[in-house]
């Protein structure tokens, strides 16, 4: 799925998710229903402030329109953004922590 398709995917997977019809997430982004047609058809290309208002509207962040859920083999998507960045800090750390593990284990067996 290429990026554009991603966005499109999951401004409809949000918005169905939440029951809103595209003419009331419209209005909660203060923008024309029509629009709302257009982003999810493919046609419209929102601006970042219109990406902001529509996570705002979903009451999600905004990384969560954009977010590949099956690139992501199986975890769970991350709800928040301090959420997000503490599972990267967890797997930089594990890394790290094996890579360190294995340099003090080649330095012991010397």
């Amino acid at each position: 799925m290429d990026f554009d398709q991603l966005f499109i995917f999951n401004v409809k997977k949000w918005r169905k998710n939440r029951g809103l019809s595209q003419k009331l997430l419209a209005e909660r982004c203060n923008t024309a229903h029509s629009y709302i047609r257009q982003i999810e058809s493919g046609s419209g290309k929102p601006s970042f402030a219109l990406i902001g208002k529509l996570a705002n509207a979903l009451g999600i962040e905004a990384y969560q329109l954009f977010y590949d859920e099956t690139a992501a083999q199986g975890e769970k998507a991350p709800q928040t953004e301090a959420e997000y960045i503490e599972s990267i800090k967890a797997d930089f750390l594990a890394k790290t922590a094996r890579e360190l593990d294995t340099v003090i284990d080649q330095l012991l067996t010397r």
